[in-house]
């Protein structure tokens, strides 16, 4: 299972500044197979600086344990924050 992309990327607005919400769609690699799914997420960020994200529901339709995919999504999401990628406004 590997995360290939994120796109479509958007902030939701949102009235709490250290809670950053964002909706798109995730391209996962499955068993050899693309699929495509929608995903939205939430990184909150404590007043010490660590940030915690948070996978909302992925479909059911996805034939592959959900444990993986979101420790996978998680990473994904980190690596694109330390980098800059995701949307500001």
């Amino acid at each position: 299972m590997k995360v290939l992309e994120i796109n479509s990327l958007s902030k939701e607005e949102g009235f709490i500044y250290y809670i950053n919400r964002y909706k798109g769609t995730a391209i996962l690699e499955i068993l050899s197979e693309q699929v495509s799914v929608p995903l939205s997420f939430t990184i909150e960020t404590s007043p010490f600086g660590k940030k915690t994200i948070q996978i909302g529901s992925l479909p059911n339709t996805l034939n592959y344990p959900v444990t993986p995919i979101v420790t996978s999504l998680r990473n994904f999401i980190v690596e694109m924050d330390k980098s800059g990628v995701l949307p500001q406004t």
